[in-house]
């Protein structure tokens, strides 16, 4: 665990929104071009209901943590939430990457 007390957690946390962005970003474009479907239910009803309301609890989740870790940065749950988030938005960026990767490939 005192790996994670060394990590950089303001670039992390930095790195975690602009990755809950592209992640909205990717899986909006993916679902209109019929690339993907949004697994969650409830974000896909969202996504349904109103693409704002999709993308304001996309970025609105990651933006409290980040507005909430300063207050609460002393717990370790906290620094371990911080990399478990970082490390999940980026596998899922890079899953992002390799399905556009993949529709670019098969669109030539």
């Amino acid at each position: 665990m005192s790996v994670i007390h060394r990590l950089p957690m303001r670039a992390m946390l930095m790195w975690l929104f602009f990755f809950s962005l592209t992640d909205a970003v990717f899986t909006d474009i993916g679902i209109r071009l019929n690339l993907i479907t949004e697994m969650n239910p409830f974000v896909s009803w969202l996504y349904d209901w109103h693409y704002a309301a999709y993308y304001g609890i996309k970025l609105i989740l990651p933006l409290l943590f980040l507005l909430l870790f300063p207050q609460l940065k002393s717990r370790q749950w906290m620094h371990f939430s911080a990399v478990i988030l970082f490390l999940l938005y980026l596998f899922v960026n890079l899953y992002h990457l390799l399905w556009v990767t993949l529709a670019l490939i098969q669109a030539h």
